[in-house]
């Protein structure tokens, strides 16, 4: 399961139909935890079916071990007002200010094109749980936003980015140039023949509160991954016309080369570090559905590893150093989050069967006081690079 003399993980093996989980968040919620005996608890998604019924919630016996027996699921009902049944493929989880937020894909199927109903972003307040979680309806909200989070991140990759991993005619001819599903004119109206279809992963929230978005697709030209900082998330529940606004772009410049590119699967932060799983593009066991792989075979390749990095004070992006925490021998780790003792748990999908791991170490957190030239820091000055567009802001995003 791990590489180069790695902790020791121990696995549960779960029943979590479909059997497709993606991210996992630890549950805040003390009086769902005293009601069902847990001593701890973790919020996941599932990426097959509409948002509204692809919801978990994964809790730990108090007091037991990791074998499967001390694992409860839960799966919530949500009360939805508006856009029910129209979503897809959640892929992250992320909490600010009270509130879970479900993040989708914004991609498309693996042949394509971009699908308007993977383009969402949801939330609910985790405190309208009580203790008797299966009935409880709270409402959960979803911002669908007709591509307005794609031409935001498509107009800060051009202005703030690197050069990318090339989308060649094959890639941009299934993605972006064939008409995208569930989308109005005005929608596909917003994307543009020479973008490049993003495909996020991971999310989490800084301190300040702008959302981290990680992209698995695209990367840099060298197969770095990145994270692209977006502000304005919680306005598209106020008017869903607004655009949010994509601000910085990071580079994960140690991690993935050009023969095995890797890309963000999952985020966590925990204070002033933001984890990463980063790997490959797409599963290379979909070689012979998947657009992407017969332009890029390379892509499929990478193995999934987990990364630290320093969070930024403000900063204007850029290159940052990764440290290596974890290697695996999957390819298809789907989340991770920080539990007791700076443990790490881990939520895969593999055989048909959801896991979690739990990494028997702790993760340390690193000395708050670095010298301002330090590698790891995000954004560092010493570190922004020769482009001459180091160093602003991208554009507002287009409503």
């Amino acid at each position: 399961m791990t590489k180069g003399g790695s902790p020791q993980v121990e696995t549960a093996d779960l029943d979590l139909h479909p059997n497709e989980a993606s991210d996992l968040l630890p549950l805040e919620n003390d009086r769902v935890l005293s009601a069902r005996g847990w001593d701890q608890g973790f919020w996941t998604v599932l990426d097959e079916g509409a948002v509204e019924d692809c919801v978990a919630l994964i809790g730990h016996t108090h007091g037991k071990g990791n074998a499967k027996a001390a694992w409860e699921i839960v799966r919530p009902r949500f009360e939805v007002r508006r856009h029910g049944g129209k979503t897809e493929d959640t892929e992250a989880c992320a909490r600010h200010d009270g509130w879970v937020y479900l993040v989708g894909s914004h991609y498309g199927s693996k042949s394509g094109p971009l699908e308007g109903k993977r383009a969402f972003i949801a939330r609910f307040r985790e405190a309208d749980f009580d203790g008797d979680i299966e009935a409880a309806t709270p409402e959960l909200e979803i911002a669908l936003n007709k591509f307005r989070l794609h031409r935001a991140v498509n107009d800060a990759l051009r202005a703030l980015g690197p050069d990318l991993l090339g989308a060649p005619s094959g890639v941009r001819e299934t993605f972006v140039e064939r008409k995208p599903k569930q989308a109005g004119k005005r929608a596909a109206a917003r994307i543009e023949k020479t973008d490049v279809p993003i495909n996020v992963e991971g999310a989490a929230f800084d301190d300040r509160g702008a959302l981290l978005l990680g992209l698995r697709y695209p990367v840099t030209a060298e197969g770095h991954p990145l994270v692209v900082e977006l502000a304005g998330i919680e306005r598209m529940f106020e008017d869903r016309r607004t655009a949010p606004v994509a601000r910085r772009v990071w580079m994960l410049e140690n991690v993935g080369t050009p023969e095995e590119p890797a890309g963000i699967r999952a985020l966590h932060r925990r204070g002033r570090e933001l984890h990463a799983i980063a790997g490959s593009l797409d599963s290379a066991s979909a070689k012979k559905t998947s657009a992407l792989l017969d332009v890029h075979p390379e892509a499929g390749s990478a193995s999934c590893a987990h990364y630290r990095v320093k969070l930024p004070r403000p900063k204007d992006g850029g290159p940052v150093d990764a440290e290596l925490i974890q290697s695996f021998d999957l390819g298809n780790v789907e989340g991770l989050a920080a539990g007791p003792g700076g443990r790490f748990y881990y939520v895969t999908d593999e055989d048909d069967r959801v896991h979690i791991r739990l990494m028997h170490h702790e993760v340390k957190r690193r000395a708050q006081k670095r010298p301002a030239s330090a590698a790891g820091m995000v954004g560092d000055g010493d570190r922004s690079g020769s482009r001459s567009n180091r160093g602003r802001r991208a554009p507002d995003g287009r409503s």
